[in-house]
């Protein structure tokens, strides 16, 4: 009788911790204003061509070198389900507001194309 009041004194005091960590808490983006870029995301996200560097060879064609400007640059998120998420964008804007959770993005769809045989 002994074993069973330990039993019971141990099972009413482990209960509410089960329940605690039963529970899931929702998932939460970082609001978009604490979204900051860092100074080379902002090269790559920068239009104005400022950072292209242009230079014309001696058989007339012309080399243009990005020095970290892109024209997309893809950005990465963890989603509700704990897996990694990935957008490709070349708006700065549109990519805070992505990672912000404004919006989600649908998975391309895949073709399911019927086999036949001859």
């Amino acid at each position: 009788m002994k074993y069973l009041r330990h039993l019971s004194l141990a099972m009413l005091l482990a209960s509410p911790q089960l329940l605690i960590a039963e529970e899931q808490a929702e998932h939460l983006y970082t609001p978009k204003e604490q979204i900051i870029w860092s100074p080379s995301a902002g090269v790559a996200f920068d239009r104005t061509g400022k950072h292209v560097t242009r230079r014309s060879l001696a058989d007339g064609s012309t080399i243009h070198e990005l020095n970290g400007s892109m024209r997309s640059v893809t950005v990465a998120r963890l989603g509700p389900d704990g897996k990694v998420e990935t957008y490709c964008t070349s708006s700065a804007e549109a990519a805070r507001a992505w990672m912000a959770g404004e919006f989600d993005t649908k998975a391309a769809a895949t073709l399911n194309v019927p086999v036949m045989e001859k």
